[in-house]
């Protein structure tokens, strides 16, 4: 991991090409002391009760489903559940990474023009066949779109790919990576041939939004 911030786009290039090629997937987000590599609904509920409460917000979103989800009757587990709800600001037990290493970065600094907004940013880069290798046993990405029959639950954490359930899935060209109540979280590995991490100057998130720019 590169422990100095970065300051210029061609740094963030730099380190991209510098990648094993098997670092496929990244995610970008801001850097602060109560933000780890967790899902959203680990840092909201807290591990001891993660499981519980997930599964009330995942069956108030099943209820109430009408209002984003046009064919329910179409998605075949609370997998597929999962995917549909955190995209929709649900907490659940997912993490998303992108294949897009651009996505991540713009993620990283979409708030760079808010007021007083001067603190660092984060994109981290994940080979998730390393991972599931790690805690599954498996040198493969789990599809749970093909039809295979198994249950997320057996391994701490797993990278895993579904359908692409709807327009907003699809653009952000993702994968999953399903958590267990008590495991560690992703920041917290010491093993660069599984995670790394990119550090942005806060006082240099300006210089990325022309990117936003060129995406719209």
């Amino acid at each position: 991991m590169l422990d100095e911030p970065i300051e210029r786009l061609s740094q963030f290039t730099e380190f991209v090409e510098a990648l094993p090629k098997e670092f496929i997937l990244s995610r970008g987000q801001e850097k602060n002391t109560n933000c780890y590599l967790v899902p959203l609904g680990w840092i909201i509920t807290k591990e001891e009760i993660f499981e519980r409460i997930n599964s009330i917000f995942l069956n108030e979103f099943k209820v109430n489903c009408h209002n984003y989800v046009k064919q329910p009757i179409d998605i075949r587990d609370d997998y597929e559940w999962m995917v549909y709800a955190q995209h929709y600001g649900i907490p659940t037990k997912l993490l998303d990474f992108t294949h897009s290493h651009v996505v991540s970065l713009m993620f990283a600094v979409e708030n760079s023009f808010h007021e007083n907004e001067e603190c660092d940013a984060e994109v981290w880069f994940l080979n998730p066949l390393e991972l599931n290798y790690k805690f599954a046993s498996r040198s493969d990405i789990i599809n749970i779109s093909n039809g295979e029959r198994i249950n997320l639950d057996n391994f701490d954490r797993i990278a895993f790919k579904a359908r692409k359930l709807n327009e907003r899935i699809n653009a952000q060209n993702g994968l999953f990576v399903y958590f267990q109540d008590n495991c560690q979280p992703l920041s917290d590995l010491k093993d660069e041939n599984i995670i790394r991490r990119l550090v942005i100057k806060g006082e240099c998130k300006k210089i990325y939004c022309p990117l936003f720019i060129l995406w719209e």
